[in-house]
């Protein structure tokens, strides 16, 4: 096998690699969204006193919200390689998703000092989204030190962009939920 033969095999894996990592978030996504789909019906069609979300969670809210908009600022400075700045944007979006699970957190306290039917949809919502919440965290982690390391640029974004999608997925399903508290 000649030179070119290995290296076009090698770039033919590779691409079939990134199509695979994309069918996954995909596919982690869909299973995610059941989840809180049955959640959120479950909640819609339950009978519930009249209630009010957590202060503390409209607060998270808006660091989940500032979270993606520097999340989107990082992915357009990957794609104009200016890495550096795709550095910061991306730090600071980990940093607010950070403080946004840390809220959810504390709200939790709240949660279970609520009326009962209240409680049993709202907390385990927040728990499940928690733990995905977590996942995210993780990987956009593993995506701030892959910028910093150079790995991540204009020609090779996808991973980031999977982790990213998957973290404004995130966003859209608490700011579903919260639209529907």
């Amino acid at each position: 096998m000649s030179e070119k033969e290995i290296i076009l095999e090698r770039l033919e894996e590779k691409k079939k690699m990134v199509n695979a990592g994309k069918h996954m978030t995909k596919l982690f996504i869909v299973t995610s969204s059941l989840i809180f789909f049955t959640l959120i019906v479950v909640w819609i069609f339950q009978k519930l006193p009249s209630f009010s979300i957590p202060v503390i969670y409209e607060v998270a809210t808006w660091f989940i919200l500032v979270s993606s908009a520097l999340i989107v600022m990082g992915q357009l400075k990957i794609r104009e390689d200016e890495i550096e700045k795709a550095f910061r944007f991306t730090g600071l979006g980990l940093f607010f998703g950070l403080l946004f699970s840390t809220l959810q957190v504390v709200g939790w306290q709240e949660l279970l000092n609520s009326n009962l039917s209240f409680r049993n949809i709202l907390f385990p919502f927040s728990l499940i989204h928690f733990i995905h919440v977590s996942v995210g965290l993780i990987l956009l982690i593993s995506v701030f030190r892959k910028i910093r390391e150079y790995r991540v640029h204009s020609r090779s974004r996808q991973y980031a962009y999977n982790v990213f999608m998957f973290w404004h997925f995130l966003g859209a399903v608490w700011l579903l939920f919260i639209g529907v508290a």
